[in-house]
């Protein structure tokens, strides 16, 4: 009996010792649980995106706006004043000979009566041949937002002759219904045939 005394006293220390061990492993994980989910907590959320525009995104969008912009601003064509000479193709040139105010008076349909610009449009043709000019077109705008001024082609109007000789000048004259106040005045004179366009901008004396 008295041989066992110690080996008893054995097992019950191998026994609590075992338990203080498992009670300190479980106390470790008990006080930092969320150790490993916190790590890749904190890596899911430097991955996420960021709600706000990134720079690149706000720069494609200023650039698209900034073109836009400039696509409203110009058309291709500086604008020349009312009294200038314009070279619309090599040996061709074109000019606002005269801008009269008329109070002119409809007769067809879509026409509109009352003030209105009759442009006397100029060309001079140096080319050394025979200049074409069944294509030629002569429109008028009005105001900042150039208002498309309509033609009143029945009061006044002479269009361009089909063609004019070399070293030769030819004319024609177009009326348009432009309100008095109405202030710029652009005028375009497409020639046809390639030629460039030519634009005249100003505020004609009434």
């Amino acid at each position: 009996m008295l041989s066992q005394v110690p080996r008893t006293r054995m097992y019950v220390a191998a026994a609590v010792a075992a338990v203080v061990l498992v009670s300190v492993a479980v106390v470790l994980v008990l006080r930092n649980p969320f150790v490993p989910d916190a790590a890749g907590s904190d890596s899911t959320v430097a991955a996420a995106p960021s709600p706000t525009a990134t720079p690149s995104e706000k720069e494609s969008s200023s650039s698209s706006d900034s073109e836009d912009d400039e696509t409203e601003k110009s058309d291709g064509n500086r604008a020349l004043g009312l009294k200038a000479v314009a070279t619309t193709s090599p040996g061709v040139t074109a000019r606002l000979a005269r801008i009269d105010s008329v109070q002119a008076t409809a007769s067809l349909p879509g026409e509109i009566g009352g003030p209105a610009l009759a442009i006397t449009v100029k060309v001079k043709n140096q080319t050394g041949k025979k200049l074409d000019l069944a294509l030629g077109v002569v429109n008028a705008y009005y105001g900042p937002e150039r208002t498309p001024a309509v033609s009143v082609a029945s009061d006044g109007e002479v269009p361009f002759p089909a063609s004019v000789a070399d070293g030769e000048s030819a004319k024609g004259i177009y009326v348009f219904q432009i309100p008095e106040e109405a202030r710029p005045v652009r005028v375009e004179l497409d020639l046809g045939n390639g030629a460039d366009v030519v634009v005249f901008k100003g505020r004609p004396q009434r």
